[in-house]
């Protein structure tokens, strides 16, 4: 009975843990980030992404953050206080398509900052997070101008359509801000949630600290 009873207090612990960092966590944008030439929907572009640097989610500094949606924007450096936070590989309520290969390729290549392997991620985010023939890096234009972007993309691309990560490992945000009296949500992003928030830390340290004393105190009751 006793094992049972713990058991169920550890269970709804950890589901408090996460309800509480699952809505308006607090997230502020910092203001560097990258252009990327691209093509969308067969179109030659510039594309505005990650790693967006240097960013915090409720006071946590992020490792990098990059974008998993193409087409809503996302205004950078900015506070978005009623933000949404998963580990479930969701966005706006959605899944993000092919969530398990974006989380290979940050398990696997992430970082901050805004170079080579940064602008090389974010462009094969958006190819994997995205139908086929969605997005593409524009080949030419870094074959011409930086063929080590064009060759890192091409080598996460083929890495990611036959692998897989574990998304439970990231943190998958919606920025939102109350506007006028609406919430307004902006650009899905992903981030690395290896280190968790000060929120479920908390959480977790008094679930733990309950369980011993409630244990403890079992066991002098069973001991009289």
């Amino acid at each position: 009975m006793k094992k049972k009873i713990i058991a169920l207090l550890a269970v709804s612990m950890l589901t408090f843990a996460t309800s509480a960092m699952a809505t308006d966590a607090i997230l502020d944008l910092g203001g560097s980030f990258s252009q990327i030439a691209s093509i969308v929907n067969g179109k030659y572009t510039s594309e505005g992404g990650g790693s967006i640097d240097t960013s915090y989610l409720n006071g946590t500094k992020l490792d990098y953050l990059y974008c998993v949606d193409l087409f809503t924007n996302v205004y950078v450096p900015a506070n978005y206080p009623n933000t949404t936070v998963n580990t479930l590989g969701n966005i706006y309520g959605n899944q993000v398509y092919h969530a398990d290969r974006v989380a290979y390729l940050l398990t696997t290549y992430g970082t901050g900052g805004q170079g080579d392997q940064a602008i090389a991620l974010q462009a094969a985010i958006w190819h994997e997070s995205n139908a086929a023939g969605v997005y593409n890096l524009d080949m030419n234009y870094y074959n011409a101008h930086n063929a080590n972007i064009a060759n890192l993309y091409t080598t996460y691309v083929n890495a990611a359509d036959t692998h897989s990560g574990d998304i439970s490992q990231f943190f998958w945000i919606t920025p939102g801000k109350d506007v006028n009296g609406n919430l307004t949500t902006y650009q899905g992003l992903v981030a690395s949630a290896h280190n968790p928030e000060p929120s479920t830390i908390i959480l977790l340290g008094t679930g733990m600290l309950f369980m011993a004393i409630y244990g403890k105190r079992r066991m002098n009751k069973e001991a009289l």
